[in-house]
């Protein structure tokens, strides 16, 4: 850890107190798998990655934000499978529009502490495949607040790229010729895991009709990606042709560091890119600006030396890892939280502690 940059104190904190229960496993705690956050006024929206499930809070004097409700996205999205989580790593909010990201990777299975060899090797072998996460949604908060509320437009509809209707962000990137080998190896046919620098979205920034998305993996010789998309307003999430050659997306290229995308946040027409490892290891979390991302019309190849760093976020061993920013309401400063939380973050049984860190503009 010697040569990553200290990281920076944070300017304060916010106590998000998390009292109600999982959407998947009543005796879970919902602190310790929180992988996206959003604000909307004086509201946090917040996903565990565990769950089936988004979180609301309120945000307090004192710097708390409390009242929790929870909304089970099974009564609201047709998911298939009868379980499983969704895996939502994203967030966004425009007005009273939220738009989720689920990871849209697989899994390797993981080796429990008492396995034997042979158990290890048989999980180590298992690649899981689950369409729950393969999701792009976007959501009316009207809606979700007041399900028994008359829908009068298909705005207040939801609007679905995945979950196992139609063509969904893997199929797209399937034939790319930058990822599309990590959706599906070319020997064995199967996807390679997001954690093994398989496809792994993890962040989400939505400005009118375009859709960010960063990802986690693969990152390509240090250089991490994040895909664009241009969709319309009615009752599909069908992607416009906005790349080179009528392509359905655009690609753009940063060099953090080796780092991959952990979160996307606008911020004026720059985007925060909160950056940090791609697979399972510990090190630098870091928040890069990208200047001018939401005035850019072309695909992006941006050096070091283009993207600001704005902050280092603290990090642990095996624990704290940055996992999602969001703008507070001042417009100066960035809320940070953590997945995998040190035993200092939580107090009480359902509070846990986020970071704020001052922006330089």
């Amino acid at each position: 850890m010697s040569g990553w940059p200290r990281p920076d104190e944070p300017s304060g904190e916010i106590s998000l107190v998390l009292d109600q229960r999982s959407t998947l496993d009543p005796k879970a705690d919902l602190r310790d798998g929180l992988s996206a956050v959003a604000r909307q006024g004086s509201h946090l929206w917040v996903a565990n990655d565990e769950t089936t499930s988004l979180e609301r809070l309120t945000l307090e004097s004192g710097g708390q934000a409390r009242t929790h409700r929870s909304f089970d996205l099974t009564h609201i999205l047709e998911l298939p499978g009868d379980r499983g989580e969704m895996d939502i790593e994203g967030l966004d909010v425009e007005n009273d529009t939220l738009w989720l990201l689920g990871s849209h990777s697989s899994a390797r299975k993981q080796v429990k502490n008492n396995a034997t060899p042979a158990e290890a090797q048989t999980s180590l072998a298992t690649v899981e495949v689950s369409e729950r996460r393969r999701v792009l949604a976007r959501l009316s908060t009207k809606t979700l607040l007041d399900p028994g509320g008359g829908r009068t437009d298909q705005q207040q509809r939801p609007a679905v790229l995945g979950l196992g209707r139609g063509m969904d962000l893997v199929d797209l990137l399937a034939d790319d010729p930058h990822v599309g080998s990590f959706i599906q190896s070319s020997t064995t046919g199967r996807p390679i895991p997001g954690k093994d620098n398989g496809i792994d979205c993890e962040g989400l920034a939505v400005a009118g009709d375009r859709v960010f998305i960063g990802l986690r993996g693969p990152v390509l010789r240090g250089w991490a990606m994040i895909i664009e998309l241009q969709v319309g307003d009615g009752p599909g999430l069908e992607p416009q042709p906005i790349g080179p050659g009528n392509r359905r997306y655009r690609k753009h290229f940063l060099r953090l560091h080796g780092l991959g995308v952990r979160d996307l946040c606008r911020h004026g027409q720059d985007l925060l890119v909160l950056a940090g490892p791609t697979m399972e290891l510990d090190g630098r979390a870091a928040v890069f600006r990208w200047r001018g991302a939401l005035t850019s019309q072309a695909e992006a190849v941006l050096p070091k030396d283009n993207l600001h760093c704005e902050f280092d976020a603290p990090f642990g061993e095996d624990e704290d890892h940055a996992e999602g920013i969001t703008v507070l309401d001042d417009g100066r400063s960035a809320l940070v939280l953590y997945g995998t939380p040190s035993g200092k973050r939580k107090t009480g049984r359902h509070a846990i502690k986020a970071d704020v860190f001052r922006l330089s503009t």
